[in-house]
């Protein structure tokens, strides 16, 4: 496993007192969090650094949560994202579940139960990554092990083939 080092969490919130509250809780939690005041920041956040999670707010001016999710979902499609929202419908939780969310949370919400909610996100982030790696690599090792038959096949070949000399001699009356 890797090392354990600061959740990297992204707070995309159009309320400043959201942002701020989560920063300071999240912070003192010794996480490192960016905070995005609108969707559009939040997406451009996601192009320029990797998090470990993303907390989005569903209603906002100009891009709303869904629209933001599915964007961060194409940029890094195994960042978990979580949706929160004062205005909870079950409409709003089906479309966010189904375009990827890690989770759905209505606000107000307990800062602790979120705290929870992200260490498993940045968990089964951690080991998603991890499974990611070691497939990269087996598929690597498993490269160079076809190489190297394939080379030790040529060896066995040349060593089994009959002296030039010997062909020489047989084809000669």
């Amino acid at each position: 496993m890797t090392p354990t080092r600061a959740p990297h969490v992204l707070v995309v919130d159009d309320e400043q007192f959201v942002r701020d509250l989560l920063q300071d809780y999240f912070t003192k939690m010794e996480f490192s969090v960016v905070t995005a005041a609108d969707g559009q920041a939040g997406i451009d956040a996601c192009r320029r650094e990797r998090f470990d999670v993303a907390l989005v707010d569903l209603k906002m001016p100009g891009k709303g949560g869904i629209e933001v999710l599915a964007e961060v979902r194409e940029i890094d499609a195994s960042l978990p994202v979580v949706v929160m929202t004062g205005y909870p419908t079950i409409d709003s939780s089906i479309e966010a579940i189904r375009r990827g969310a890690y989770d759905y949370i209505i606000k107000p919400f307990k800062l602790q139960e979120l705290k929870e909610l992200i260490d498993r996100a940045v968990k089964e982030q951690t080991l998603s990554r991890e499974i990611e790696d070691l497939r990269q690599r087996l598929t690597h090792v498993e490269s160079e092990l076809r190489q190297y038959r394939s080379r030790s096949e040529c060896r066995a070949t040349v060593a089994a083939a009959p002296a030039p000399g010997a062909l020489w001699h047989d084809i000669t009356p």
